[in-house]
């Protein structure tokens, strides 16, 4: 990846792709979409756990930029994860996001 330029969402999948090879790289081959659906699980906990953190529901405190930084490796993991299994992410996030927009938000009252 070229650092030397702002970076855009748009290359994701390339970077997911980049990443999927170093950790295949790394020698972690087997099982590979179990592995990263349970790294994507983590990451998902380890965001939650920063959340709570920051806004003063466990033991010790965090700062947003924990959350942040969380939230990010949430969203590579999902498309390292959607590569690894063969998922144009792009393509379901689109399907998705017109279903979220075409059903509605609450039932008239």
């Amino acid at each position: 990846m070229d650092n030397t330029r702002p970076f855009t969402l748009a290359e994701m999948p390339a970077v997911a792709a980049d990443i999927a090879d170093r950790i295949t790289d790394a020698g972690f081959t087997e099982t590979p979409h179990l592995r990263q659906a349970l790294a994507l699980a983590e990451e998902a906990g380890e965001f939650v756990g920063a959340v709570r953190r920051h806004y003063g529901m466990a033991r010790r405190t965090g700062p947003r930029e924990d959350i942040e930084a969380e939230l990010a490796d949430v969203a590579i993991t999902a498309f390292v994860t959607a590569h690894t299994m063969g998922i144009d992410l792009e393509r379901a996030i689109a399907e998705k996001v017109n279903v979220i927009y075409t059903r509605g938000w609450r039932d008239e009252r």
